[in-house]
């Protein structure tokens, strides 16, 4: 890939990327380009999201109709970009059609889910509209029957009961998406994709919105 070809200097470019599931956009202009690295630098200008744009953060890059993928290196006086590849898919995070944001450990949402004779308790890590990414402790018993029973059964469907803060609880029937083992096997996240009645969708709304307000305002404080 040559970068010069793609890339110009003094140009300004729409650059995105997501921070606890927030997606996060910014127009910088590009200073220098690294033809043998393929990195650019970018002018931080008066950006006031520097806080989303860390080190190691998958970012895109917006060309036109298509995307360049790149990665974080530095963000201190300056952006620096290492240019991977150039994408023709639009970010996940950008279609989607409802915000999804990570909870706020310090202020911790339980979600029980039930599906035949078992309930587990778990912590949901991102919750939207449309679904809620739940994490179960892998070594507890009940877990790991829960698990058991969905990787046998072919209908899916668990019913999940959320905890969310100032709102109370929300129900709602859940698909089960993915299962994926998390960061040193002590937590399996389960996501769904779920079907909120519309007053507890309106709840969910709420408490988004609110966490959303909270994580933009800690990125600008960065």
């Amino acid at each position: 890939m040559d970068i010069r070809k793609i890339f110009s200097i003094g140009k300004k470019y729409e650059i995105s990327t997501k921070i606890r599931e927030v997606p996060v956009k910014t127009n910088l202009t590009l200073k220098w380009i690294d033809e043998k690295s393929k990195l650019l630098g970018f002018s931080w200008d008066r950006c006031i999201l520097r806080g989303a744009f860390l080190p190691k953060n998958d970012v895109y890059i917006k060309l036109g109709s298509e995307y360049a993928k790149g990665k974080v290196i530095s963000s201190s006086s300056e952006l620096v970009i290492e240019s991977k590849e150039v994408v023709n898919e639009v970010p996940g995070y950008v279609r989607r059609r409802y915000v999804r944001v990570e909870t706020d450990p310090s202020n911790p949402v339980y979600a029980y889910l039930k599906f035949e004779n078992l309930t587990v308790r778990g912590f949901v890590k991102d919750i939207s509209e449309a679904g809620v990414g739940t994490l179960l402790h892998r070594n507890e018993v009940e877990v790991q029957n829960l698990l058991e029973l969905l990787h046998k059964s072919a209908n899916k469907l668990v019913d999940i009961t959320v905890e969310l803060p100032k709102y109370g609880k929300v129900h709602a029937k859940g698909h089960v998406r993915n299962i994926v083992v998390g960061e040193e096997d002590v937590y399996v996240r389960v996501g769904f994709e779920t079907e909120f009645t519309k007053e507890d969708r309106e709840k969910v709304r709420k408490y988004v919105l609110e966490r959303q307000q909270e994580i933009i305002k800690s990125i600008r404080m960065l």
